[in-house]
């Protein structure tokens, strides 16, 4: 006669709830319209796959496009003296984080990379006159503006020029 373990009882109550839990009916959908019933059989008997509709908030809107973020930059002064400071004007469609980017045109270097978030829609930036402590070098500059929206839209970049004489 074998001897039974004291394990084999909580075993067998489990192996009874998963085939009373197996055995039980599928719950209803709470959601939505009932599924049409399943299409006619493939040639190898499987059934074809039947999606639930979609509904019309979740669908996306054909022909239509996510609304554009637009982005209008221009300086007041373009030409300036050594050591003074250029004002960045910038109009948006909707508020939007900014990214400045300054570059020397001559040499290509990055003097100034500059990240704004904007809480309007209209925005006055003063540009750097220094870099490093000492002036910007009399040249051409060139400005970059992008703006990007909370939803992650990026708006097309403005390219600005800026002059710096002695």
């Amino acid at each position: 006669m074998t001897r039974s373990s004291p394990y084999q009882l909580p075993a067998l109550l489990l192996a009874t709830a998963a085939a009373s839990a197996l055995a039980a009916a599928p719950a209803l959908a709470t959601e939505g319209p009932a599924a049409p019933p399943p299409g006619p059989t493939l040639s190898s008997g499987v059934a074809a796959p039947v999606f639930a509709p979609v509904r019309a908030s979740l669908a996306p809107a054909i022909g239509k496009q996510a609304p554009r973020l637009a982005l209008h930059a221009r300086l007041v002064h373009r030409r300036v003296h050594q050591g003074r400071r250029a004002q960045l004007r910038v109009s948006l469609t909707t508020p939007a984080r900014l990214k400045v980017v300054i570059t020397r045109r001559a040499t290509g270097h990055r003097v100034r990379v500059i990240s704004v978030p904007a809480r309007g829609t209209s925005v006055a930036l003063r540009l750097p006159a220094r870099k490093a402590g000492r002036d910007l070098r009399p040249g051409r500059y060139r400005i970059r503006v992008v703006a990007f929206d909370a939803a992650g839209l990026r708006a097309r970049p403005e390219k600005l020029s800026m002059i710096v004489h002695r």
